[in-house]
């Protein structure tokens, strides 16, 4: 089991699901999300806030040498 922190998350890795947050770029509120580590270092989707329910682009990267996800967020 490893540690990663993401933003002011802290997460645990278990199962290749990682429980990470994004702060929405329309209103500013940090959501919470499960990135899927088995699905490769970059990725890319569409999730919605969980308070103002504007769809939110997350670019998903993976640092091998810190272990670390950085989550970017645009509007749609």
């Amino acid at each position: 089991m490893r540690i990663v922190i993401i933003g002011p998350w802290t997460v645990v890795l278990d199962n290749c699901f990682v429980e990470a947050g994004f702060q929405c770029a329309g209103c500013g509120a940090w959501n919470s999300t499960t990135v899927d580590e088995s699905a490769g270092r970059r990725q890319t989707y569409v999730e919605d806030c969980q308070t103002c329910c504007k769809p939110n682009l997350l670019q998903v990267q993976y640092d091998t040498s810190s272990q670390e996800f950085f989550i970017s967020a645009a509007l749609e």
